[in-house]
């Protein structure tokens, strides 16, 4: 699961913890509140990704985690004072999960849960992790033969629903290899702006400083990095060479076929990164509106478009269900990436798999149908129409666009060819297939 790491001291492991509990008193995103922290922390970068590293796995493996801890903890978890379950958690993760020597991981992460709690705490736990190194190989998972959703429940920490949905819609090996892959470190994709340089420039320069480099093989210009440490602070970023964006997202830009001097309108656009994607693809010649009903996040596309130098971006905030009322103007291509339960990007958001329910499915999906519905008053006649999600699950994809297209008799499917995971008017891409983000994607055009 993780790279090997021996790194040692009491430091990084306090600062997991701190980390932690924001995460559970402020129910923050996990990588808004991992990306500050090690800004403001003064660490070395081999600590920096130990850190993230720890704060990242304990909270993706929690039910793991929990399954093994209840094993050898003489009182209920659900009992136990917070700092001194999320230090047995993340105690547990290094014990478990990283190839950190037993003394390093149980002596720190004690001092840590003492200089937290106490004494007494520190106690209890320095017991139930020394039980837990002992006994280990013991434990008795839920056998996959007998118990299939529960052995994916717990010794992948993936929440009931979604394995038991999965497993109804993909089959068990393929939900069984959709949840290990959600539990493995993918490199950081970063998409090349091609109006400025070139992907080789890019990756020769990113090597000449000992930067893993991998090209990509599902999109031209992304390139796939380990080692970077924090990418905001790279030459290549602050001159808008590069910006971080997944190779799945990618491909769903490339769909939209936006050529130069055509008008795109992208109905759920922040933080922007396709929008500026579908700027550079057309050569910065003709427009695109982005458009979001979040300001804020809105923002952080017009800042990523000044940094990329993408002059023909425009952003509106309003509320895409009702845009039609909005804006009078008709595109030649409209992109519609809807909010959906993210399902398809669980190993880059270790906190998403906890943040959604069954019922936001059905949620989700309504709301879906309505900016399709909108999206499909925004369209020029012979325009062209791309729905896509971040998500896997049939209810918010496939149906959803059937269900659109059976309402629209002057709407329909494209066959797309030469794109990677194309299968008729349909894009599916797979974290175990493709090594990207989990991605739909479903072409239309107006007639």
């Amino acid at each position: 699961m993780s790279p090997e790491m021996a790194v040692e001291g009491l430091e990084p492991r306090r600062l997991t913890l701190r980390i932690l509990m924001d995460y559970e008193r402020r129910d923050a995103f996990l990588n808004v509140l991992l990306s500050g922290a090690l800004d403001s922390a003064e660490l070395d970068r081999r600590e920096s990704a130990f850190v993230s590293e720890l704060v990242r796995g304990t909270v993706e493996m929690k039910l793991a985690l929990d399954f093994a801890l209840s094993r050898f903890s003489s009182r209920p978890l659900e009992s136990l004072h917070p700092p001194v379950l999320w230090g047995l958690r993340l105690g547990a993760f290094q014990l478990m999960y990283m190839n950190v020597p037993p003394h390093a991981a149980i002596n720190t992460t004690v001092e840590t849960v003492k200089r937290a709690t106490g004494a007494g705490p520190s106690s209890f736990s320095n017991g139930v992790l020394r039980a837990l190194d002992r006994g280990a190989n013991d434990i008795e998972w839920p056998p996959l033969e007998d118990d299939p959703i529960r052995h994916m429940e717990f010794v992948h920490s993936h929440p009931e629903w979604v394995v038991r949905m999965w497993t109804g819609e993909l089959g068990l090996e393929r939900a069984e290899s959709l949840c290990r892959a959600d539990n493995e470190r993918r490199p950081l994709s970063v998409r090349v702006n091609m109006t400025r340089t070139s992907r080789e420039d890019v990756a020769e320069s990113l090597r000449s400083r000992d930067i893993e480099v991998i090209e990509s093989e599902l999109v031209p210009e992304a390139l796939l990095l380990k080692g970077t440490g924090s990418v905001a602070r790279l030459d290549e970023h602050r001159a808008g060479l590069i910006a971080v964006q997944d190779q799945g997202s990618m491909v769903v830009g490339r769909a939209v076929d936006a050529a130069p001097g055509m008008s795109v309108l992208d109905m759920c656009a922040a933080p922007g990164g396709k929008a500026n994607h579908l700027c550079e693809l057309m050569g910065n010649d003709g427009s695109v509106l982005a458009v979001d009903v979040n300001e804020a996040r809105l923002s952080l596309a017009r800042e990523a478009a000044d940094r990329l130098g993408n002059k023909i971006l425009k952003t509106l905030a309003a509320d895409a269900t009702r845009l039609s009322s909005r804006v009078k103007e008709r595109f030649d291509r409209v992109l519609l990436d809807a909010p959906c339960t993210g399902l398809g990007v669980l190993s880059r958001r270790p906190d998403a798999r906890w943040r959604k329910s069954a019922g936001d499915v059905a949620r989700l999906s309504g709301l879906q149908s309505a900016l399709l519905e909108e999206a499909a008053k925004m369209l020029a006649p012979g325009g062209r129409l791309v729905y896509s999600t971040c998500t896997v699950s049939r209810e918010e994809n496939e149906a959803n666009v059937e269900r659109f297209l059976s309402a629209h008799d002057r709407i329909e499917a494209l066959p797309v060819e030469g794109f990677p995971g194309a299968d008729g008017a349909f894009i599916r891409l797979y974290p175990d297939t493709h090594g990207c983000d989990g991605m739909f994607a479903a072409v239309m055009r107006s007639m």
